[in-house]
Order: structure tokens, then sequence, then C-alpha cells
């Protein structure tokens, strides 16, 4: 992962918001994919995934 010195702090911030959106959409398709029943095992997996993104964007987003 690149730094904010290297791309600048706009951009960085802009990059940290796109992930932190991106995650809570993988986190809004893990809960459907649980409470749908499709398939209840991936489901899990991206809410974890999406959880664990979501945080790590909530602290790079502080530190910027």
């Amino acid at each position: 992962m690149e730094s904010e010195s290297q791309m600048g702090p706009t951009r960085y911030r802009i990059y940290m918001i796109l992930g932190l959106v991106c995650s809570l959409a993988l986190i809004g398709v893990g809960i459907w994919g649980i409470v749908g029943s499709q398939e209840p095992v991936l489901g899990w997996v991206m809410l974890v995934a999406g959880i664990a993104i979501s945080a790590l964007s909530v602290v790079q987003l502080r530190r910027a």
C-alpha cells in the first residue's frame, strides 16, 4: 500500500474513502448472503473481510 507522501494528501484520502465505501458494500453483501441463505459461508467470509477492511480504512483515514 502506498503512503500519503507518495501520492499526495488529497489523492490518498480519496483512495481511503473509496476503500471504505467498497468495504461497506462488502459488509452489506455479506449480510445479504447470510440472511438470504444462498451461500452462508461465503456471506460470513465477506462480512469478516468487510469489517477488517473497514477498520483498516478508518485507522488510515484518522492518520491522514
